[in-house]
Formats: structure tokens, sequence, C-alpha cells
């Protein structure tokens, strides 16, 4: 997504088991490259990991 991608949008380069298309390419998103995920941030579920995604994307939407 050139322009970056909106909070709440699900990201193009998922394929249909939700794991990243480009994961270790040169054109993944330097954010993307970047977060390093702790057991917080993942929870016990995928709905809890998803949740914080979400309040990650709204809190530092410019």
């Amino acid at each position: 997504m050139p322009h970056g991608k909106p909070a709440g949008m699900r990201c193009i380069q998922l394929d249909d088991d939700e794991r990243c298309m480009i994961f270790g390419q040169p054109e993944r998103p330097e954010v993307c490259a970047n977060l390093r995920p702790e057991p917080l941030m993942c929870g016990e579920t995928r709905g809890q990991a998803m949740l914080w995604l979400q309040t990650l994307e709204q809190s530092t939407h410019p």
C-alpha cells in the first residue's frame, strides 16, 4: 500500500491464513519489519491480538 494502510483496514498483503505475503522481502513496510510482538501484544487469543493492534493503530493515527 504505497501511502500506508488506514487504521482498521485489512492489509492487502495478508493471505487467507492471515500471513504476510511479503515477509522478509525488501518491499515490506518498515513499520511492519520493526514491529516486535511481545506476549502482552499477542494475548491469549487471536481476538485479543487484533484488539491490541486496533488500539495501536488508533493511538498512532495522525
